[in-house]
C-alpha cells in the first residue's frame, strides 16, 4: 500500500491557488490543467536545465507565535497558518508544474523524499 501523498483538500488549496495566480480561469475544471514534460536534447541528458525551489514558508504571525508558545499540535499550527494564507510545498510545487517551471513527477518526487 502506498502513503497518500495528499488530501483533497490540499488539491482543493492548489486548484485555489492556480486560480489566484491567474493560471486558470474562475470556472476551469481539472480537465483544464495542462502539465508539461521535460524535452531530452541539447545539453540535458534528462530535459532539465536548471534547478528551482519549491518552498512553504510560515509567516509568525502573533496568532501562529501564541499557538507555538501554547505548545499546541503541528496540525493546529498548519490549520492556523493555512487560515492566514500559507501555501504549502505541494501547492506551490504544482503552481510550477502548471507553469512549465518543473513537472509534477519532479514535485512530487521532492515532497515525499
Amino acid at each position: 500500500m502506498r502513503a497518500k501523498i495528499a488530501s483533497d483538500d490540499d488539491f482543493a488549496a492548489a486548484f485555489k491557488a492556480l486560480k489566484d495566480e491567474r493560471l486558470l480561469k474562475e470556472n476551469a475544471t481539472l480537465d483544464d490543467i495542462h502539465f508539461y514534460r521535460p524535452i531530452p536534447g541539447n545539453g540535458s541528458d534528462d530535459g532539465y536545465k536548471s534547478r528551482i525551489g519549491i518552498h512553504e514558508v510560515l509567516e509568525m504571525s502573533t496568532t501562529i507565535k501564541d499557538l507555538v508558545m501554547a505548545g499546541k499540535t503541528a496540525d493546529d499550527i498548519e490549520k492556523q497558518a493555512r487560515k492566514e494564507g500559507m501555501i504549502t510545498m505541494l501547492e506551490d510545487g504544482i503552481v510550477k508544474a502548471v507553469q512549465g517551471v518543473t513537472t509534477i513527477e519532479e514535485v512530487l518526487r521532492v515532497i515525499t523524499e
